[in-house]
Parts: structure tokens; C-alpha cells; sequence
């Protein structure tokens, strides 16, 4: 009887939740359609982006089509967006010619740091817990070691990037 309230209390909030997923998602998918076409247009992104815009757009379409995994790809838009407001303030402090003041490495150190945080340590519990269980279907697995994958590559830049502007900068400068 327990497992039985348990079982409809589940139920009851899973229904409750899918039409805020499917708002959730039907957004996300708006954003990333306008989002990979700029980024097509205007040729500023290079493919790990390009990839990044196709596996989410595929996702977003697969769970909203088959009303599945909403909640793990409304998890996984958030985890992986998080960070987009911090890499965009790059763009406006340096509109502002505030990007090489304080404001500008506060917010290098912030985007470094919780990037890695929320692509790494959250989003690889989420990775090993859906490699673990049964319950996500082969599709969004696959989605998201790619996103992972591309997520990598990501690191790689950002930290190439990281090092040679604070790290080796630093370096020259206690020579």
C-alpha cells in the first residue's frame, strides 16, 4: 500500500510537471533555433558550438515529441546554460571597455569556475547516475555523452584560454 501511494503520488507529480516541461522545452528549443542560426549567419562559432546547438536541439525535440525525459533535459538545459549570462557579460564589459579592469577578471574567474562546476561535478553525477539506471532511454544516453564530449572540448578552450591570460601572464610578471 505504501508503494502503491508512492507509485500515484509520482504519477500525480510527474503529470503536474509536464506541462511546465514541456514549456521548458518548447523555449529551450526556441532559444536554441535562434541561437544556432546567428551562429550560422554570422560564422562566429566554431563546430564543438555548432555540435553543441544540433545535440540540444535533438534532444529538446526527441523528449518533447515523445513526452519522455523532460525532467532530465530541463536538468541538463539548465546545467549546461547556467554559465551563458556569466560568458555573456564578457561581451558587454568589453562593450564597455570594462573587461580588462577588476569586473572583467572577477567575472573570468566566476565563468571558469562554475562552468567547471556545473558541467563536472554536477553534470557527471547526472551522467554516472543515468548510466547506472534503466530508466533513461538509449537516445538521451547518447545525448548526453555527446554533450559531455562537447563539453570537454569546451574545458579544454576555456582553460587554454584561462591559462595563457592569468596564469602565464602572472608568470612573465614575477620574472
Amino acid at each position: 500500500s505504501l508503494s502503491l501511494s508512492l507509485s500515484l503520488s509520482l504519477s500525480l507529480s510527474l503529470s503536474i510537471l509536464r506541462p511546465i516541461h514541456n514549456l521548458v522545452l518548447v523555449i529551450s528549443f526556441g532559444y536554441f533555433i535562434f541561437d544556432f542560426l546567428w551562429c550560422c549567419y554570422m560564422r562566429s562559432e566554431g563546430m564543438a558550438m555548432l555540435a553543441h546547438h544540433v545535440v540540444s536541439l535533438f534532444g529538446l525535440f526527441y523528449s518533447s515529441y515523445y513526452q519522455q525525459y523532460g525532467a532530465e533535459v530541463t536538468a541538463v538545459c539548465f546545467g549546461a546554460e547556467i554559465t551563458n549570462p556569466i560568458l555573456q557579460t564578457r561581451w558587454f564589459l568589453r562593450e564597455h571597455n570594462l573587461y580588462n579592469h577588476t569586473m572583467g577578471i572577477v567575472n573570468d574567474y566566476i565563468f571558469v569556475f562554475s562552468f567547471f562546476f556545473w558541467r563536472f561535478v554536477v553534470g557527471s553525477y547526472f551522467l554516472y547516475r543515468a548510466t547506472i539506471t534503466n530508466e533513461v532511454g538509449l537516445v538521451i544516453y547518447l545525448g548526453g555523452i555527446g554533450l559531455y564530449i562537447i563539453s570537454l572540448i569546451f574545458l579544454y578552450h576555456i582553460l587554454k584560454f584561462f591559462v595563457r591570460k592569468y596564469i602565464l601572464k602572472l608568470t612573465k610578471k614575477n620574472e
